[in-house]
């Protein structure tokens, strides 16, 4: 649902019962690279996520939650600005550079620091940036106080080093000023910063954004871990190790908010950026994405529908599993709901917030979602998923822009009858291929046509097109 803002509205805060009438806190857990297969409560049975699982006993768990794009950058920009990542200015080609004094997220975008600073909260970021690394793209430019983290897109766990491209750097801050802290595991740092953060700002309320690079290469996982899930083949030793140690550290910090006496207090979102990524040249990636296809990049599930879990005690139901339709793009309306936080002026918000219908089930979440990336489009219309040029069997580092080929070009699955995404139901429904084409259509134009969306950071290399179907894949599906 798109909401046009034309002046400040203030929205109605879900905050009236909290403890001595303080606004609630926010904790947003985003994981990278992590798909559905790779928790117990989704299902795993290879690997032990008690802290995880019981963050889910605890609220709901959302079954057709959808990051906003398969790959990092888009999907965090969407998720820090509740709009699509096209209109928050992202690239449908490219991901943000890692590059050091690299461009990212407009900086006349409002993010959720932006949004709740003004009502007193204290806000940080610890982790995983990936929104650019020049002055004025890093954190503390967009609205956070306090930073910690790394500002590119992966880095070594231990000596904090991208390795990914020549020439080597080390990536590791705090705020503007470079740190040392070689040979200790960034997951152990992040949520080191995060229990020190939470104690120091109890009394006030406070926004932090725990981004975790795990279990994204490279796959450094401390030798307990690995100890741990000895007897599991290699590749899905290493994913789910890394896994392991967040599980944990999720332990740590909502044990620091009940010992602070804050968990009543605070509203808790745990999910990851994209879907697990496929093998890579080191022969990483082990993770799950089932019962999905595909990976990371791909606009079927696998790259898309990922874990989304909600925790605010007092306030939500606890124990509930819930299929509304839910986006990366909601996390900011919802925050701004529960808030009070009013939404920024001559702003189009994509996102809706979640808390009408994690208090009252018969509601429904979104009628639908828009995805794209590289040459794929996708829309999500009820259990219907149809999904342009899918990128499909594809290892990680081929590019291709265009994978798919004849019958396979437009994929229309019945997501509750075939959630594992193997029947293209194209040729028997063609007047569903037709209708969610349009609807893709309208809103490609709607945003296209919008004075508000940001400039794209960077020019795309490759021609956009519409969603204008070759000939014969249009014969091929059936379509006139």
């Amino acid at each position: 649902m798109i909401q046009r803002i034309g002046y400040a509205v203030v929205v109605l805060a879900w905050a009236a019962g909290l403890a001595q009438g303080r606004s609630p806190n926010i904790v947003v857990f985003l994981t990278d690279d992590q798909g559905r297969g790779d928790l117990g409560c989704y299902g795993a049975t290879d690997i032990r996520t008690p802290n995880i699982d019981a963050l889910a006993d605890s609220g709901v768990r959302f079954t057709d939650y959808y990051a906003p794009s398969p790959l990092c950058a888009p999907s965090r920009a969407a998720m820090m600005t509740g709009r699509y990542p096209r209109r928050a200015g992202m690239s449908q080609f490219h991901n943000v550079s890692s590059d050091p004094y690299s461009p990212g997220l407009d900086p006349e975008e409002t993010t959720l620091a932006d949004l709740v600073k003004p009502l007193g909260y204290a806000t940080a970021v610890f982790g995983k940036w990936h929104l650019g690394s020049a002055w004025e793209f890093q954190p503390n430019s967009q609205g956070f106080g306090e930073f910690f983290g790394f500002l590119g897109s992966c880095i070594d766990s231990f000596s904090h080093m991208y390795y990914a491209s020549v020439p080597f750097f080390h990536d590791l801050w705090r705020n503007r000023d470079e740190v040392f802290e070689g040979g200790t595991h960034m997951t152990d740092l992040i949520t080191r910063e995060t229990v020190r953060f939470i104690r120091e700002n109890r009394d006030r309320p406070f926004l932090v954004f725990v981004a975790y690079n795990a279990p994204h290469y490279p796959m450094v996982a401390h030798a307990r871990y690995l100890e741990m899930y000895r007897d599991v083949p290699r590749r899905r030793r290493f994913h789910i190790a890394m896994l392991a140690g967040v599980d944990d550290s999720v332990g740590t910090i909502m044990q620091t908010l009940r010992d602070e006496g804050l968990t009543n207090d605070t509203f808790v979102f745990f999910s990851s950026d994209n879907g697990a990524a496929n093998r890579s040249n080191r022969e990483e990636g082990g993770g799950s994405n089932y019962p999905g296809r595909e990976y990371k990049r791909s606009l079927f599930s696998g790259g898309i529908r990922v874990p989304g879990i909600v925790s605010w005690p007092g306030q939500i139901p606890a124990g509930q599993v819930r299929d509304q339709l839910a986006c990366g793009i909601d996390v900011f309306a919802t925050v701004a709901d529960i808030t009070g936080a009013p939404l920024p002026r001559y702003r189009v918000i994509d996102g809706q917030s979640w808390m009408p219908f994690l208090k009252d089930p018969k509601k429904s979440g979104h009628e639908a979602m828009f995805f794209e990336w590289a040459g794929q489009r996708c829309i999500r219309w009820g259990k219907w998923q149809l999904v342009v040029n899918p990128l499909i069997d594809q290892y990680i580092h081929r590019h291709n822009y265009a994978t798919a080929e004849g019958g396979r070009y437009i994929f229309l699955v019945d997501t509750e009858a075939d959630p594992h995404e193997h029947t293209n139901l194209a040729r028997q429904h063609p007047e569903v291929v037709e209708k969610m084409l349009a609807m893709f259509d309208a809103w490609r134009l709607e945003v296209g046509q919008d004075p508000t969306a940001s400039p794209m950071f960077r020019e795309d290399e490759f021609p956009e097109g519409g969603t204008d179907i070759p000939p014969a894949a249009r014969r091929a599906a059936g379509l006139p």
